[in-house]
């Protein structure tokens, strides 16, 4: 379990972040936690406030993939409108 983190982690630094999405990062996390079996209540408590955050980091990384596409969205409005402009004048 803690071989294929590693090696997936490896893999991602190799490749200098180009590789999947984060999503799949938090997917493969959320599967390992589940995967831990705790030996005590305190391990319990860590892997439970463990399993939060990174619900919290899924949460967040929604958030920002989200305002980063209307972003995306408008800055292409901008760009198509700005042509536009250009074109226009070109014509005068």
């Amino acid at each position: 379990m803690e071989n294929n983190f590693n090696k997936d982690w490896k893999q991602y630094i190799l490749n200098e972040g180009h590789g999947p999405e984060v999503s799949v990062w938090v997917q493969s996390l959320k599967d390992h936690l589940n995967m831990l079996r705790p030996r005590s209540v305190k391990e319990d408590k860590r892997i439970q406030l463990m399993k939060h955050q990174l619900n919290e980091i899924r949460k967040a990384t929604n958030r920002l993939q989200k305002e980063i596409k209307i972003l995306q969205e408008e800055n292409q409005l901008l760009q198509e409108k700005q042509e536009n402009g250009q074109k226009s004048d070109e014509k005068n």
